[in-house]
Formats: structure tokens, sequence, C-alpha cells
């Protein structure tokens, strides 16, 4: 009978972390992923202890419990703090983790000491089979561990209750609930002196009150909730093609706008038709249109089309057209001009506070990813201020490589993106307190081309075109080393984009500046000698001169910060 118990407890969790899988993904914390995993394995563990016919066989299914187990108990403080959206510093979750190790070696040692578990024997009787033992003096710590999750858990919903008033109140009781019974189930045998633990129902019956739980609620990530919405978007649209004039495609609310494009093949030459969206396309294509934006009637809708070369990473330039339905907005601006010509300054004004809006929901969720990061809290900001006053220094001194002030005010715009890729590195590695191991810091480099294309997806439909490619190259290349020593693309010198160039040396200049956690924060005369010494090996060297002469402000720059 126990056998029969044990063995579908652990089929029903293996069907039930592919389910959370299948059904959310990226949408939640990885923590309920890994309270899954850490179910199976314990599920796993009592499985082979009832099957277990010798002592060696038993011994190794208590091991694969409590590392389940002891685990288990952590991720699932983890999920709580999530679902009450409070963020638990480092230091208590080392302590967890440490405990949750510290009980497993123990249980790993129960042939050579007697400090967990006095004596421990074999018992197979007819349901199944099972280690008597009697316990020792450390075994306490077992219990001790368990009913601080709980009291962490508690003051965790308490804390959420009384200062986070977005934090589901519902949920987090019934999460809390839930890991109330498991640990309830637990303590219960111990009192009990059971023969057989039945915690593998509880277990089961937590995971299946979880995935309703998430369902109800829907615990979206902000990373996937933006991007959701922008798929989901049937306002704009886009086309694009090459510079040979063939077509590489479009989304489908181009195709439902502009019919004639479901008849073109992609990476074939676009025909040459007589309606006035294809006509403007060849336009475009030979360099006969001055204009840069234009506008279609479709029925009822005015389709505003914007065109913009784009060149992205490694690959060619391509003629890229965004469509926007600009119907209300024409209405607006014809009504304005028919009655009052002055009242189109509101207009814009209207328009560039939506894009304000925009623009501090993105600065919003970069500082959200940064706060996954507590290793380098306030950089976003100061890396920002030092980005303005770099570029400011550039505008007044120099010709600013060839570019024009707008430029500038995209680059500083853009400054506060370029760690965003961090939302996809996984905790274990972004909140590491010290030095990464190598394959940990191959991981932690993934974080400039993640970010590349999550800020693309996140400004796909931006009307500024410029801002959107200068915002994925910042977040793409600003690790890229003029030597051609960097990362991800190992690019060297001037095909570095110029504005990840400037990031660089913003980015490298705080990190120096700035106390981390593996680190002391270095004196300006050691920062400003350090970066002296990287120019024409990490650093463009025009810039690197010109960031240097930046001296007096950046040091009044810190100063302020620390008053």
């Amino acid at each position: 009978m126990v056998i029969a118990i044990h063995t579908s407890c652990f089929i029903i969790s293996l069907i039930l972390i592919l389910f959370l899988v299948l059904r959310f993904r990226e949408k939640i914390s990885i923590f309920y992923f890994l309270m899954y995993a850490s179910v199976v394995i314990t599920n796993l563990g009592y499985m082979q202890m009832s099957k277990a016919t010798t002592f060696q066989a038993a011994e190794v299914a208590q091991q694969v419990e409590y590392f389940g187990a002891e685990f288990c108990t952590y991720f699932m403080v983890m999920c709580v703090a999530d679902i009450c959206k409070i963020k638990i510093k480092a230091k208590y979750q080392f302590v967890f983790v440490l405990m949750a190790a510290l009980l497993f070696i123990f249980i790993s040692t129960i042939d050579y000491t007697e400090v967990f578990y006095k004596t421990v024997r074999l018992v197979v009787d007819r349901n199944g089979s099972y280690l008597e033992k009697e316990y020792g003096p450390l075994h306490i710590l077992q219990i001790i561990y368990h009913m601080g999750g709980l009291l962490a858990a508690l003051i965790i919903i308490a804390k959420s209750i009384l200062f986070r008033k977005e934090a589901p109140f519902i949920g987090s009781i019934a999460l809390f609930f839930n890991m109330l019974v498991v640990i309830g189930v637990y303590l219960a045998g111990r009192i009990l002196k059971l023969k057989h633990d039945y915690i593998t129902i509880a277990f089961v019956i937590t995971e299946i009150a979880i995935l309703i739980l998430l369902r109800r609620i829907k615990l979206y990530n902000v990373k996937a909730m933006s991007i959701n919405a922008l798929e989901e978007s049937k306002e704009s649209g886009f086309v694009l093609y090459d510079f040979k004039f063939r077509y590489l495609g479009g989304d489908e609310m181009a195709k439902t706008w502009f019919p004639e494009l479901k008849e073109l093949k992609v990476d074939r030459k676009i025909r040459q038709t007589k309606t006035d969206f294809m006509v403007q396309l060849s336009e475009w294509y030979d360099n006969s249109s001055d204009e840069t934006v234009k506008y279609f009637q479709r029925d009822s809708k005015i389709i505003e089309a914007e065109h913009a070369i784009i060149k992205e990473r490694m690959t060619k330039p391509v003629h890229c057209i965004y469509l926007r339905d600009d119907t209300e907005h024409q209405k607006y601006v014809r009504l304005v001009e028919d009655r009052n010509r002055n009242l189109s300054e509101d207009v814009y004004k209207k328009t560039e506070r939506i894009s304000n809006i925009q623009n501090d929901i993105i600065i919003s969720m970069a500082s959200i990813v940064e706060n996954r990061d507590n290793n380098t809290g306030g950089h976003i900001a100061r890396t920002s201020d030092v980005v303005k006053i770099f570029v400011q220094h550039l505008i007044d001194n120099t010709n600013f490589g060839g570019n024009s002030e707008l430029v500038g005010k995209c680059i500083v715009k853009a400054a506060p993106l370029h760690d965003f890729g961090k939302i996809a590195i996984p905790d274990h590695i972004l909140l590491k307190p010290g030095k990464f191991e190598p394959d940990e810091y191959a991981q932690m480099k993934e974080h400039a081309a993640k970010g590349a294309k999550i800020v693309e997806q996140i400004l796909q439909n931006s009307d500024d075109a410029l801002f959107k490619i200068i915002a994925v190259n910042v977040a793409h290349y600003h690790h890229e080393k003029w030597d051609g020593s960097g990362y991800p693309e190992g690019f060297a010198g001037t095909k570095i984009p110029y504005e990840a160039r400037i990031m660089a040396l913003a980015d490298v200049f705080d990190a120096l500046v700035s106390k981390r956690v593996y680190k002391d924060s270095y004196g300006y005369d050691r920062a400003f000698n350090i970066i002296d010494e990287s120019c024409g090996t990490h650093f463009d060297p025009e810039l690197c001169r010109e960031f240097l002469k930046c001296r007096p402000q950046l040091e009044k720059l810190y100063d302020s910060y620390v008053d």
C-alpha cells in the first residue's frame, strides 16, 4: 500500500512540474519551478525508500529525501516572498541555504557519527520498507529549520499586509497555508512516531493548490507582461525589405492594412505595382523621396508609415517601414487646424506627455531589473548621470563624432537600459556575493545579447526609430573592448557602435569608484589612472581622452552622492 502511494505521488509530481513548465514557462519566478523540482526529488526518495531491500539502498533513498525536502522549505519561503512582492536580502537567503546544506551533510554521515541519528536500522514489512531511527542531539536542528521557514513566511506576509498594498492578500495566505500543511504533516509524523511517512501526499496536494493559485492570480513578471502587451497591440505594424528591394517580411497588421503584401514572397524582389503604398516603398528604396513619413488612407483609417534604415548587430542594413494607426490623431489635428492653429501646440504636448510616460515605464522596468541584482545598487542612476555629463562635454567641445544633439539625447535616454538583460540571468548567479566560477561568468556575459533582444522587442512598436537603434546597441555592445577582447561579439575599433563606446566608459568608471560586495570603492586617482591606462585597449582612445577631461564634473557628481 505504501509503495503504491509513494509511487503514485512521484508520478503525479512529475506530471505537475511538466504542466507548470508548459503552462507558465517564464511568466513566474524560478523559485516555483525549483520548488516543484525539489518535490519530485523528495517523492523519488520516498518511493525508493519504500522499495529498499538493503540498508545501503535505504540510506541513499533517505539522502535523496532530505536533499529535496530541506531545500523545498527554502523555495517555499521564496515563493511566499515573490507573491508578497518582498525582496529577501542575500544574507538571509544564505542562512536558509546553509542550514539546508548542513542538514543534508548530517544525514549523509549517519554511518560515521551519532549526532543526527544514534541508531538506524532497515525494517521491511508488508506495506513497504522504512528506517527505524533513534534521533541524536542535532536532529532538533531540522525542526528548528522548518519552523524557522514557517516563521519567515509569516513575517513576510505580515510585512506585505502592512506595507505592500499591491500584494495579493488571499494568494499569500493560501501559499502560507499550503506550507503549513506540508510542515505540519512532517511534524505530526515525528510526534506520533509513525512507521511510514505520508508527506508525499501533502506535497502533491500542495502542488495542485499552488497551480490553482497561480492560475487565479496570474503571477506574471514585469518582463512577460510588458512583452505580451506589445505583441498583442492592434495599432501598429512593420514591413522589412533589403537594399536589393527583396521582401523580408511584415506582421499581420501590415498585411491587414495593405493586402498587396500578402502576394509578396520572402527573399523575392518586390514587384512593381501601382498601389500608393508599393510606389512609396520603391521611392524610399531608390532615394527618390526625401519624406520619411507618409500617410495612407485605408477605408476609414489613416495609416502612418515611417521609413528608417536599421543596422542591427552583424546583419546587413535593411529598410524598415513602421506602420501605425494614426486615425484618431489625424482627426484631432484636422479639427485643431480648422478651429484654431494655436491649439496644435497642446496636441504636441499631449503626444510628448504620452511619450514621456512610455519612457518612464521603460526606466521603471530597468530599475526593477537592477533591484534583482543586489551587487550594483544605484548603478543605473549613477551611470545615467555620468553619460549625461560626458555626452554634454562631447557636444560642447568636439564634433561629437559627427552626430547631432538629437543622438546625444537618445544616448542619455538609452543609458538606463544597458543592463536590461540581467532580468534573464538566473538568481543563483545574479545574486552571488562572491567571484563567479567560469561557467557562471559565461552565463552572466549572456546578459548583453539577451538585453539587446529584450529591448528590441519592447521598442518594436516605438515611434522613435533612432532611439530604438541606439538603445539596442547600448544594451548589446557596452562590454565590447577597443582591442576586440570584449563580449558578446568580440568587435574591435570603430566597428563597436559609437554609443556603446560611450556607455563602456561610464559603466567601468562607476564600477571602479563604487563599492561592490566583492570589492571596496577605488579612490578617484586610482580610478582615473585605470581609465587612462586602458585607453586604446579597453576604450576608444579619442573618447577616453575626452572622458578624462570630465574629471572635475565627475568628482563633484560622486561627492554629491555621498552628501
